[in-house]
């Protein structure tokens, strides 16, 4: 299936979020061979970390995913409406009076405590099934049944007629570096969990980018039992931390890019921008850019970041408003050549790599991301 790029008028739409499919296939290709013999669950939530669920979900459907994530049930609903037919499922915990909305659309209910598998058990029927996973929690603190507490819950959604149980689950909280003690401790707790289950046992899985990058010991096969990881963000190419940046040939997806669209000379001693932040210690060149944090562009990078222009990092001045942002060109007599309507990289390629940008905003790239505005399109290539 191939996707047109979105009629975008530059002139009118100054700041959009490119996303390169291409390097969406290499990636998830990369990690289907790391994560062999396990299947792979792509997350997809938050509208596929910004990158747009809609359209990058089909594409990773082509390339053999047969399981989704994500974390709403609305999300659910519109990879349905995107024709996504694979197993679809929800992390977050239902509310109550929305189990037949996961029924009406086949997405896989997260059972992550008592009174979730009750609702579950009384609703299923052989005429309306449903599909539920359980989730356990082996020290990530969020949802989750106890350890201890799985045999039995198991057991009851098993004797529920018109109930599957498809999958069986926890959630790292700390793979971010090969010889993360906390990670080998969660994984033997899942793993003492599951050895003490009667089976057979559904599909396994607890590894997520951070797991699956880190080392094989985030999937390691269960006996030979169908294990599945889950990766997010590394699918979108980037890393979960920087220990693991090298630990696979990934490639960024999308790239921010906006437009000067007014160039001027200030004085020495001219501020700029909102609470005066910022003083011009010389005459300085100042390019103001269409972009600002109403479009994903943080104000916590005031001061701080830098802006690719023609290849080349200019800092950041004053501060960051809602729709634009100021960039120092430098004195007048040195100052490169910068124009209206030149393209201004505020991350990726000809510009600072995302994860730089999110160490100045003191923030992880998964937030940035997640946060670009609605009012920027995202054009696919």
């Amino acid at each position: 299936m191939a996707f047109p790029t979105l009629p975008v008028d530059r002139a009118r739409t100054p700041t959009v979020a490119e996303v390169r499919l291409d390097h969406l296939r290499h990636n998830i290709r990369t990690l289907q061979r790391l994560a062999a013999p396990a299947a792979v669950m792509a997350v997809v939530k938050a509208d596929a970390y910004g990158h747009g669920a809609a359209r990058t979900a089909p594409v990773l459907a082509e390339e053999g995913i047969r399981q989704f994530a994500v974390a709403t049930v609305d999300e659910g609903v519109a990879l349905r409406e995107a024709g996504i037919t694979g197993r679809i499922l929800v992390l977050g915990a239902p509310l109550p009076g929305a189990l037949p909305t996961y029924q009406h659309h086949g997405l896989e209910v997260n059972v992550c405590s008592q009174a979730i598998a009750e609702a579950a058990c009384q609703l299923a029927s052989p005429a309306t099934p449903l599909q539920a996973q359980l989730e356990v929690d082996t020290g990530m603190g969020r949802l989750g049944l106890a350890p201890e507490d799985v045999p039995s819950v198991l057991a009851q959604l098993r004797e529920a007629t018109g109930l599957e149980v498809s999958g069986l689950w926890s959630h790292y909280a700390t793979a971010t570096s090969p010889d993360d003690a906390f990670t080998a401790e969660q994984w033997a707790r899942f793993a003492a969990m599951v050895r003490g289950l009667p089976g057979p046992l559904p599909p396994l899985h607890i590894g997520h980018s951070g797991g699956l990058l880190m080392s094989s010991e985030a999937t390691p096969p269960f006996n030979g039992h169908p294990m599945v990881v889950r990766p997010g963000i590394a699918l979108y190419g980037i890393a979960p931390a920087p220990a693991l940046a090298d630990a696979a040939a990934l490639r960024p997806v999308m790239r921010l890019v906006s437009h000067v669209t007014q160039v001027k000379t200030l004085p020495a001693g001219a501020s700029v921008s909102y609470g005066r932040t910022w003083t011009a210690p010389r005459p300085t060149r100042l390019a103001i850019v269409a972009a600002g944090y109403a479009d994903g562009y943080p104000r916590a990078l005031s001061n701080t970041a830098s802006i690719g222009l023609h290849g080349v990092l200019h800092p950041v001045v004053g501060t960051v408003c809602m729709d634009m942002c100021m960039v120092d060109l430098g004195p007048p007599e040195t100052a490169r050549a910068v124009e209206p309507g030149d393209t201004a990289v505020l991350f990726g390629t000809g510009g600072p790599p995302l994860s730089k940008v999110a160490t100045w905003a003191d923030t992880i790239p998964y937030e940035l991301c997640a946060r670009i505005g609605p009012r920027v399109p995202k054009v696919y290539i």
